[in-house]
């Protein structure tokens, strides 16, 4: 019995024993295949996940729409269509609406720092006045400058008619002969400002056809006393101030309030070395910079003409580079230009067409002899005769004692005998007329007559 027991015990101790042996054992295995059973947990589900994202990637991103704008039935049923099946949370469907007309309005979307998105939708009239690109397909435009794009305000359907930038600076309401306005098909009327010479100019009475004299007096200034009687003259008369003559404001105000039309007798170099055409003057041996400080010096010593002529100038006027940065200017700055003749090779005209600045010329210089009246009195009735055969003539006096009076005592005669005393403005315009009627015949007509 002792010895059976001692062998139960003993097969008991080698169980127990191969138990604990056996245990590490298993663990050992376990650690080996949890790893190898993972791996195929993880393929599958990376497999599982690229699948998805290839899906979400293959589906087409849905625009986003403003909530003010309406939905469209077209847009609702593209985007339930192109729904994946394959998503784990599907996206709601967004309820279809009726197509409104009414109540359809531009709707803008930033989608990047420098491009806008615009829904064109129909009847959104306003986007005819947005500048626009047009893209891919006929609803969706785009234009790189967003902040030209106006976005929806609550308020009436028709837009505000736009203001352009010349109006926004200066109102139409100062204009003295406003042009007619030019009609826009999608903005209305819209104001079209006159150049300056048109504003500028003196308001022309009626002439019935009458032949048209527009007499010219220069070199008013220096002379104070003489200036002021020009200034008393029968109007209207053009009056040409040298700039830098003193007492301008004073002078051209009253002249301007008398009924006269003003311009500014630009002093340019004679060719006789003597003479001295006097201060700022423009020299053929300057550089442009300078000729260009000198011009707008000149130019900046009063305000309310219609444009330029020349003091002297026999021989800058003879410049072509010098007579074109002259047009130049005048040309910025929508004024005139009238060549007071002193050189028969004077560039002025060609100068003028080039830069389309509208432009006149003397034809009779009324007081070369202004110590003789009778002579005085020749010269005007040469100017009556050009008028009648021409329809139009530019005289140009100087304000001599002799001369003032013999233009007080003409001035009334020559509107009995049936002239219509005119500014230079009214003669610019004949000649504009003219040339127009001229190349409505021969194309070439305008380009010839160096008329804008």
């Amino acid at each position: 019995m002792e010895s059976e027991s001692l062998t139960v015990a003993g097969k008991a101790k080698k169980k127990q024993e191969k138990q604990r042996a056996s245990g590490p054992r298993a663990l050992s295995w376990l650690k080996i295949l949890l790893p190898a059973l993972a791996l195929p947990v993880v393929v599958i589900g990376g497999l599982y996940a690229g699948v998805v994202l290839l899906d979400e990637a293959a589906e087409p991103p849905e625009p986003e729409v403003s909530p003010a704008a309406p939905e469209s039935p077209t847009e609702s049923a593209a985007s339930s269509t192109a729904e994946p099946q394959t998503a784990l949370v599907p996206r709601p469907q967004r309820p279809v609406e009726p197509l409104d007309m009414d109540k359809l309005r531009i709707t803008d979307t930033v989608v990047s720092d420098t491009r806008v998105e615009i829904e064109k939708l129909p009847g959104n009239s306003q986007l005819d006045s947005v500048p626009q690109e047009k893209t891919a397909g006929p609803e969706v435009v785009q234009t790189s400058e967003p902040d030209k794009v106006p976005s929806p305000v609550a308020g009436p359907e028709t837009p505000p008619e736009p203001q352009t930038e010349i109006a926004a600076i200066e109102s139409p309401a100062t204009l003295q002969n406003p042009v007619k306005p030019e009609t826009s098909e999608n903005q209305g009327q819209a104001q079209v400002i006159p150049p300056l010479w048109l504003r500028n100019a003196t308001a022309p009475r009626a002439n019935r056809g009458q032949p048209m004299i527009a007499v010219v007096i220069d070199d008013i200034g220096p002379n104070l006393r003489n200036a002021r009687r020009s200034v008393t003259l029968p109007a209207p008369l053009t009056l040409a101030f040298l700039p830098y003559a003193n007492h301008l404001e004073d002078l051209t105000t009253k002249a301007s309030q008398a009924g006269h039309e003003l311009m500014v007798h630009m002093p340019m170099e004679p060719k006789e070395s003597s003479q001295n055409p006097g201060e700022n003057a423009l020299l053929t041996e300057l550089g442009p910079e300078e000729l260009k400080r000198r011009i707008r010096w000149n130019l900046e010593r009063f305000s309310g003409y219609v444009g330029v002529n020349n003091h002297m100038g026999s021989k800058f006027t003879g410049s072509g580079p010098g007579m074109r940065l002259v047009m130049s200017e005048l040309s910025k700055r929508g004024l005139l230009f009238l060549d007071s003749r002193t050189n028969a090779q004077s560039q002025a005209e060609q100068a003028a067409a080039l830069f389309r600045v509208p432009f006149a010329q003397r034809d009779i210089f009324i007081d070369n002899d202004h110590t003789n009246p009778d002579a005085i009195r020749a010269q005007l009735a040469k100017l009556e005769e050009q008028a009648r055969s021409r329809g139009y003539a530019v005289g140009i006096s100087h304000p001599h004692d002799k001369t003032l009076e013999v233009l007080a005592e003409w001035l009334p005669e020559a509107r009995k005998r049936g002239f219509a005393l005119v500014p230079i403005s009214e003669i610019v315009k004949q000649r504009l007329q003219l040339a127009r009627a001229g190349a409505a015949q021969d194309p070439n007509a305008g380009s010839k007559s160096g008329q804008p």
